[in-house]
C-alpha cells in the first residue's frame, strides 16, 4: 500500500486491458492525468477521461511522469 497525492500529477499506465483499466481509473478518482499506451485499448475504458497513446511503449513515454504503472504482459 501507497499513499500519493497524485492530483494533477501525470501518472503513465502501460497496458490497455482490464487491468490497466483498474489502475487507471483509480488514479482518474484521485485526481491525476493519466495517458495510457497501449496499442489497444479494452472496452471498459470508454468514457474514462484519459490520453491514449495508441501504439506499444517506448522508452520516452515515461518523461515528465510523477508515477508509472506497468498493467501488460508484455515483456
Amino acid at each position: 500500500m501507497a499513499c500519493l497525492d497524485v492530483s494533477e500529477r501525470r501518472c503513465v499506465v502501460v497496458g490497455g486491458g482490464t487491468v490497466g483499466h483498474e489502475k487507471a481509473a483509480g488514479l482518474v478518482a484521485c485526481g491525476a492525468r493519466v495517458t495510457v499506451v497501449s496499442p489497444d485499448l479494452d472496452d471498459a475504458f470508454e468514457g474514462l477521461d484519459v490520453e491514449w497513446v495508441p501504439r506499444g511503449y517506448a522508452s520516452g513515454d515515461l518523461e515528465g511522469a510523477f508515477l508509472v504503472i506497468a498493467a501488460t504482459s508484455d515483456r
